[in-house]
């Protein structure tokens, strides 16, 4: 596991946590602050999957994923050359 997956993990819960606290008390502000927080959690979550997805591909097929970094860095060059 990756960073991203443990803190948008522990986000995810927390917001969890904090949406029923609000649930409980009636604090409407804390139900959404909890839902923002669970989703957005979430999103970070399965952002570390998929770097860690990226990171196992890479490490099984190392030639591809030096000329795919060599392909976008030269077009990322290109596009950012000053055309004078």
């Amino acid at each position: 596991m990756n960073e991203d997956q443990v803190e948008g993990t522990v986000n995810k819960v927390a917001g969890r946590i904090q949406d029923a606290a609000g649930a409980l008390t009636g604090d409407a502000d804390q139900q959404v602050k909890g839902k923002a927080r669970a989703a957005a959690g979430d999103v970070q979550a399965k952002a570390g999957d998929m770097v860690e997805r990226v990171r196992e591909w890479a490490a099984d097929r190392p030639l591809n994923a030096v000329l795919i970094t060599a392909g976008l860095a030269f077009l990322l060059g290109r596009l950012t050359a000053n055309c004078d």
